[in-house]
Formats: structure tokens, C-alpha cells, sequence
């Protein structure tokens, strides 16, 4: 069950990381009210603090980019021993890498909104993702919405009877500065 945690933790980072960085381009994230959520078979919760840059234009996709972090100590199931389980060496290592990145390469439009293609770093290992997401705006607010699904094999966070996939699930309102 510790793996899941874990697991469920580094996703929710990294969505937290790609969609709601603490600015917004021309953008600001309503702080207080931003969900990022994780489920595994085993675990499931929410992460917050996070760190970074989105520059986001539906006219101008090519100049478009995300490149945010997210605190590993922020990871909250419910369980104060699940979160510290999370937290440890032998999982995420909070201590030695304190951050979730994701930077992405491209965004291009999609049927159903858009994709953020880019390198999703957990720990000591980088991998390509794509991370399909909405944006919806009315005059001077907005939000991104975005799920996706990772491995936590592919990051190295090996732990039994937790479950494999990661389920990331993205609410970030955002208000214009």
C-alpha cells in the first residue's frame, strides 16, 4: 500500500506541476480553490504548494509552455503514516529530490481540448509524457482540467500490493492578473 501512495503522490505532482503553477502567463491560480488529485488501487489524496511558470495562449500554442514543480512534501492522503511511507527513501525520497518537474516540449491542440507534451521528471528519471487538458474561459477567469494516467514502474517506485497505475485528476481555476 505504501507504493500506491507514493505512486499517487508523484502523479498528482506532476499535474499540479503542469497545470497549476503559482502563475499563470496572464493568468493567476485561484490558489485556495485548485484540486489535484491521485488514485491508485491502493491509495488515493491530493497534493498542493506548487512552484513555476505557465505561459498559455490559445492563439499562440507555439510560444505556449509549462515548466513547474511541485513540493513532494505536500502529499496528503488522509493517513499521516501513508504520507510519511510516501515520503520516504525508499519511495519518492523527499529529502534527496524535494520536487516533481514537468517542462513541457509542445502544446498542440486536440479533439477534446489540448496536449502538453514534455519531460516528466520523479525523482532521478525523465520521461516524455503527454498530458491531455481543457482550457475554459469566460472574460477574466478560467480553468484548466486535465487527467491523465502514469506507471510508477516507469519512475522507479517499486513497492508490492499497490497498484501499478496512477490516476491524476487536474481542477485549476485561474483568475486574470
Amino acid at each position: 500500500m505504501k507504493g500506491a501512495y507514493y505512486a499517487s503522490g508523484i502523479i498528482l505532482i506532476v499535474l499540479l506541476s503542469a497545470f497549476a503553477a503559482a502563475y499563470v502567463s496572464n493568468w493567476r491560480v485561484k490558489e485556495d480553490e485548485y484540486a489535484i488529485k491521485f488514485r491508485t488501487k491502493g491509495a488515493s489524496g491530493t497534493l498542493s504548494g506548487l512552484q513555476g511558470v505557465i505561459d498559455f495562449d490559445t492563439a499562440d500554442l507555439k510560444s505556449s509552455h509549462f515548466d513547474v514543480t511541485v513540493a513532494v512534501n505536500t502529499i496528503k492522503t488522509g493517513i499521516w503514516l501513508k504520507n510519511r511511507h510516501a515520503k520516504a527513501a525508499d519511495f519518492l525520497d523527499a529529502e534527496r529530490y524535494p520536487t516533481i518537474r514537468f517542462a513541457s516540449s509542445a502544446i498542440t491542440p486536440s479533439k477534446n481540448g489540448f496536449v502538453a507534451d514534455g519531460a516528466l521528471t520523479i525523482k532521478d528519471v525523465s520521461k516524455n509524457v503527454s498530458i491531455p487538458f481543457t482550457f475554459d474561459h469566460t472574460g477574466n477567469e478560467g480553468v484548466f482540467r486535465g487527467n491523465f494516467e502514469l506507471d510508477r514502474k516507469d519512475y522507479n517506485l517499486e513497492k508490492n500490493r499497490v497498484g501499478e497505475t496512477i490516476q491524476i485528476e487536474l481542477v485549476v481555476p485561474v483568475r486574470k492578473r
